[in-house]
């Protein structure tokens, strides 16, 4: 089910399968994954959690690529760089401002910064998915992947890679045993208002009766002591899900 786009990025089939069971398109779920990532964050700032969670996404993705933090060499750059961290840490330091009047702060500051950055850095405004496909890079996004000595290319690669329903059930059927930043921002992501889709009725009646299967194949996996064999079992349930639901869609 593995399928790769002319312009290099490989959906996986665990990927796939979450998109059509959630009822999202696999390039809405990484230009929200783009949008979320936050300098700020990254920085040390208080964000709301999905701001967290896309941003340590980059972070695991860097130390699992054991890239290094790269300083800018352009001398422009390197003062505008210096100052708004400065600027940002200070924010995140003024005992006067909540958390939220931070937060807004703190896209004025990266706009501001944006502004006077981009006439001297070479950061790619889009990314092309295919012929007609694209994804719109934020100035978060690409600073933090320049920053950290990474392509726009590998950390959504990384990104696809850690969307997977039968590990996740499968490591945390006994408890939340495990935290993955890339699933934690899936999980977010079925919750916002922006993402969510109103499902047809077949889609419904679909999804119901899976999720009560759902349940019960949780009971009887509680069972089996091998990981392995718990994401094998869970693979083939969710892959019979989507092909249900595809069926559907014709």
């Amino acid at each position: 089910m593995d399928s790769k786009g002319q312009f290099g990025l490989t959906y996986t089939e665990d990927f796939s399968v979450a998109c059509v069971i959630n009822h999202l398109k696999q390039e809405e779920v990484l230009q929200y994954f783009i949008n979320r990532v936050s300098f700020y964050a990254f920085n040390g700032g208080e964000m709301e959690a999905v701001a967290l969670w896309a941003t340590h996404v980059v972070v695991d993705c860097r130390y699992a690529y054991q890239t290094e933090v790269l300083p800018a060499e352009d001398k422009k750059i390197q003062r505008l760089s210096i100052r708004y961290i400065s600027l940002l840490s200070e924010l995140d330091a003024n005992p006067a401002l909540t958390t939220v009047e931070k937060m807004k702060e703190s896209f004025y500051l990266m706009k501001e910064w944006e502004d006077k950055m981009l006439p001297h850095a070479d950061y790619p405004k889009t990314y092309e998915l295919d012929r007609e496909n694209f994804l719109i890079l934020t100035f978060d996004f690409n600073l933090l992947c320049r920053m950290n000595g990474l392509s726009t290319q590998q950390v959504l690669q990384y990104f696809i890679e850690k969307v997977s329903l039968p590990i996740q059930r499968a490591k945390n059927l006994f408890g939340i045993i495990e935290k993955d930043a890339g699933m934690s921002l899936f999980g977010m992501m079925l919750m916002s208002r922006s993402m969510q889709k109103t499902k047809l009725p077949a889609q419904q009646y679909i999804y119901n009766f899976y999720s009560e299967r759902l349940i019960d194949l949780d009971n009887r996996l509680k069972k089996e002591m091998s990981i392995d064999k718990r994401v094998s079992v869970y693979r083939a349930f969710y892959a019979e899900w989507y092909r249900t639901l595809k069926k559907s869609m014709r």
